[in-house]
Parts: structure tokens; C-alpha cells; sequence
């Protein structure tokens, strides 16, 4: 089938941000209340943006300053810390050149988002970003997903969400479009447990055979 609107995430699907966000968090977690956390630990906090997670390692009151930190160390060692997987940014932009329209939906809070987008050169790459701190609900509710398709003018069975979380394949599955689970950097080793999704690519080449083969424009 031939999708009218793809959806994307970010972390983990679009690059390589593991190492970046680990670090920001045991870093905030470690001046603020004088433990480092496992990465294990930081990824069972996944789902909501970064203010919300934050608030859980430090407590409220401390959120703020926190915030503060987290951001700046998150821009100052995004260049070094974070991988690209250009080849898949190259498909996004040929498949919006063919007409299928991409978006980004993102646990990101709309401050770091923005700090990825513009450090690679990707703001004009979607027609539409949604970011976490911009509805009302996290992964795995279908709030992000309901909200693109609320702006195009196609059904849910025109829509495929790609992720790397099981968080990603529920959040589709309940806004009624088909999740594709992206595996070439995921870091949840439940991935292929969860949620069963509509599409599994474990390579970025396997994804670009399925595009020449399903949209042969490209």
C-alpha cells in the first residue's frame, strides 16, 4: 500500500542520540541529587519530554535550575555526541518531493527538538512537528499521531508511523494507523515484545528496498 502521510520519530529512528541523552540525565542526576544513573534507569523514564522526566530524577523544586543545565549541556555536546543516519533523511526528503507528505513526531520537548533540527539542517525537511510538550498525553497514547493526521486531509488507514519503541507502535495502533519499528539503533531490548507491529525494518537498506519497491517514483 502506498501511504499519504508518513510520521517519524526522532531518538533512536532518525539519529543516534543514546549517548547524548544518557549523559545529560546521569549528569543532571548526579549534581543534583549525587547519583549517577544506569542507562537502563534513564530509559525506563522514556515517554514523556525532558521537563517531565527531569522533574522525576530531581523533584519539582529543583526542575527549573535543572532544566537549565540539561539544555545547555544537551546543545554544547550535541555535535559530538549525537550520530546521523543521513541515508534515511535522503528517503524523507525524495519521498516529500513525490508528493507523500512527512512529519515528525517526537517524546522531545519542542526546546531540544528544535536544537537537533536546526544543528543538522532539517527544519524544512516535515511539513508538520509535533513535539511532546505540545499534547496533552505521551507515547503510547495516539494524542501526537491524532494531531498530524488532524492537519492533512487523509484517513488513519493512509498514515504509517516509523519508530523504534514499542511506546511507537501502540501510539499508532491506537490512532488507528499502521506502526513500522524501526530497529537499526533501537535501545529497547523489548522492542520485538511489545506491541506487534504492522512493519519491522532492522536495516536502514532493508527500508530503502521496501520504498523502491512500494514507491517506485523514488
Amino acid at each position: 500500500m502506498k501511504f499519504k502521510l508518513m510520521i517519524w520519530d526522532l531518538d533512536n529512528t532518525l539519529i543516534g542520540s543514546s549517548k547524548l541523552l544518557w549523559n545529560a540525565f546521569s549528569m543532571v542526576s548526579e549534581k543534583y541529587t549525587g547519583k549517577k544513573m544506569t542507562p537502563n534507569e534513564i530509559v525506563q523514564l522514556y515517554g514523556p519530554p525532558e521537563d517531565d522526566v527531569i522533574e522525576k530524577i530531581v523533584g519539582i523544586k529543583k526542575k527549573s535550575q535543572a532544566l537549565e543545565d540539561f539544555y545547555l549541556f544537551y546543545r554544547d555536546n550535541h555535535d559530538i555526541m549525537v550520530d546521523t543516519f543521513s541515508p534515511v533523511f535522503d528517503l524523507i526528503h525524495q519521498l516529500r518531493e513525490r508528493g507523500i507528505k512527512q512529519s515528525l513526531f517526537t517524546s522531545k520537548a519542542r526546546k531540544s527538538a528544535d536544537i537537533t533540527l536546526e544543528k543538522l539542517g532539517l527544519k524544512d525537511l516535515f511539513d508538520m512537528v509535533v513535539c511532546g510538550d505540545e499534547i496533552p498525553r505521551p507515547k503510547p497514547y495516539p494524542d501526537g499521531v491524532i494531531k498530524i493526521i488532524s492537519n492533512f486531509s487523509v484517513s488513519p488507514q493512509e498514515v504509517i508511523y516509523f519508530g523504534d519503541s514499542p511506546l511507537d507502535i501502540q501510539s499508532a495502533h491506537q490512532a488507528g494507523v499502521k506502526g513500522a519499528l524501526v530497529l537499526w539503533d533501537s535501545i529497547h531490548q523489548d522492542a520485538l515484545n511489545g506491541e506487534k507491529p504492522d512493519y519491522i525494518f532492522l536495516t536502514i537498506p532493508s527500508l530503502q528496498k521496501w520504498i523502491e519497491q512500494n514507491y517506485t517514483e523514488v
